[in-house]
């Protein structure tokens, strides 16, 4: 056996995909979609294994590997599938374990025809023959034409499910929280719809077995490279957010009815906000200044709901909760910037403001004033430079 370069590839996609899904999992704070994702990547690594073993030549030394459970189609669509409703939803449905019972029932069958068909593996020859017999006389004819429809089926809804699911997520996301660019999901919206790709190009590759009678490992080698590329590229762009907590949509309802309930135990607030009043309350407990404000959690601190406050603020001409909380941090940082007698720098100003990156600060402050902020203080700041 010797490590050949496509093995070596497979290696270079796989090893550091699981390395940052381990550090994903020891730190993120999103528990229960870390440990989703986590099993994600186990399981196309393991999946990927004999190709990478293959390459190798332990095929070719150990033909008695042959049924060995590395096969996992029907685990990843369900496992992806599962993460994104942990990122995107308080809770998970009652039964949502059902999703994994087609994996359980692959690896179960798959375990079951390795120990026990050629029960003699460690003999090697007598072992392999007994499994190639099996495979071409039953496996090939039944189990494998059901297995690739169901996988197929199921990592193409999971794509489309998930692409869905996203979607509402952003559009509520843009409403809801103050500095919505720090939990947008669009990296996983685009993995959704690279897996969805991915499940066609799976099934191009199928066909064109089926027709010509099997593809050689050189040329699927290049399918699970592409896939190996995917499922690297998401772990790195998940690990880059692992310190993030993603709002969720029932949590914010579930504030809503937590401040009802407590409205009745206590004189009701008048829910026709005026926009000076809501103003007057956030520059006083300057609540703008917190990066992860959310419409739920200041509808809680005004002694309201989320509905109440949503209608206040959408009551005023081109207003929503967003644009509400950043003009309040733009007025932050003119302010600091017409009294400050240094060069200010502008991001760190930004961000002691309440902002979540430079991008949202530049565009809510021209949208805000008109001006971009170089402009604004060129004409009101002008013995200041940066």
């Amino acid at each position: 056996m010797e490590l050949g370069w496509r093995t070596a590839v497979l290696l270079v996609t796989g090893i550091p995909a699981i390395l940052a899904a381990l550090m994903i999992f020891a730190n993120a704070r999103e528990t229960l979609a870390s440990r989703f994702f986590l099993a994600v990547v186990f399981a196309w690594v393991w999946h990927t294994v004999p190709y990478i073993i293959g390459f190798s030549g332990a095929y070719q030394a150990y033909p008695w590997l042959t049924f060995f459970p590395f096969n996992t189609e029907l685990w990843i669509g369900p496992l992806w599938l599962l993460t994104v409703r942990a990122l995107t939803s308080e809770e998970l449905e009652p039964r949502w374990w059902l999703w994994l019972v087609p994996g359980i029932v692959q690896t179960l069958y798959y375990t079951a025809c390795f120990l026990l068909i050629g029960p003699e593996w460690g003999m090697g020859k007598g072992a392999a023959a007994m499994k190639f017999a099996f495979n071409d006389a039953v496996h090939v004819r039944y189990f494998l034409p059901v297995e690739t429809v169901v996988g197929l089926a199921l990592t193409a809804y999971a794509a489309w499910d998930s692409w869905r699911r996203i979607a509402r997520y952003r559009a509520w996301i843009g409403e809801e929280h103050s500095n919505a660019e720090r939990v947008d999901l669009i990296w996983l919206q685009q993995a959704g719809g690279a897996i969805l790709a991915l499940a066609i190009m799976w099934f191009a590759v199928d066909s064109v077995a089926t027709i010509i009678g099997g593809l050689s490992y050189p040329t699927n080698f290049y399918f699970y490279t592409v896939s190996g590329v995917v499922v690297l590229w998401l772990s790195f762009q998940f690990l880059a957010r692992s310190d993030r907590r993603f709002p969720k949509p029932h949590a914010a309802s579930r504030i809503g009815s937590e401040a009802e309930t407590l409205e009745e135990a206590a004189p009701r607030a008048d829910p026709r906000f005026s926009l000076e009043t809501l103003e007057a309350k956030v520059r006083e407990g300057q609540w703008h200044f917190d990066q992860d404000l959310t419409l739920g959690e200041l509808a809680r601190r005004l002694g309201t709901n989320s509905s109440t406050l949503s209608a206040a603020l959408n009551a005023q001409e081109e207003v929503n909760f967003t644009s509400f909380i950043n003009g309040l941090r733009v007025d932050a940082v003119c302010s600091r910037l017409s009294q400050s007698n240094e060069a200010p720098n502008l991001l760190d100003l930004a961000l002691d403001c309440g902002f979540g990156s430079k991008a949202t600060f530049n565009r809510a402050f021209k949208r805000h004033t008109g001006l971009s902020p170089r402009e604004w203080m060129q004409q009101n700041v002008p013995q200041q430079t940066t």
